[in-house]
């Protein structure tokens, strides 16, 4: 993994092996950042698991085949005295089928690039609203 980062932006490019989430999550621990947006990505990935919410829990499938990431959204928040990366991506095969979904894992084949905009003013948060932790953004002071 390479990054480097401004106020303004990080800029990560991930190594063949690294989980998207994983990486996330080291970068803004590295860069002091507690919530960020999802700018862009591109890349591939080997393996992905999605998670499917069903009310109470995930419902999950592995797909474990080379797939272009061709977009993925989402944000890092603070959630159970952590941080948690949000994210949803689209995946083509070499068909160009697309698949995608909430994102449980991600593993990067040969490389993905990816753009993180740290958030100065607003802190992500998680609070429970009767169904699940749902974002709970509040204005810094």
């Amino acid at each position: 993994m390479k990054y480097a980062a401004t106020d303004e932006i990080i800029a990560i490019r991930l190594s063949e092996g690294e989980d998207i989430a994983d990486s996330l999550i080291h970068v803004c621990k590295a860069c002091d950042v507690d919530s960020a947006v999802i700018v862009s990505a591109a890349g591939m990935v080997s393996s992905v698991t999605f998670g499917w919410y069903n009310g109470r829990d995930y419902n999950t499938e592995t797909v474990r085949e080379i797939m272009e990431l061709t977009s993925l959204s989402g944000n890092v928040s603070f959630r159970g005295g952590a941080l948690y990366p949000h994210l949803h991506g689209v995946f083509n095969k070499p068909d160009h089928a697309a698949l995608s979904g909430h994102l449980l894992q991600a593993i990067v084949f040969n490389n993905t690039e990816l753009f993180l905009k740290p958030l100065a003013t607003v802190h992500l948060g998680r609070s429970f609203d009767g169904s699940f932790e749902a974002l709970s953004p509040e204005k810094r002071m």
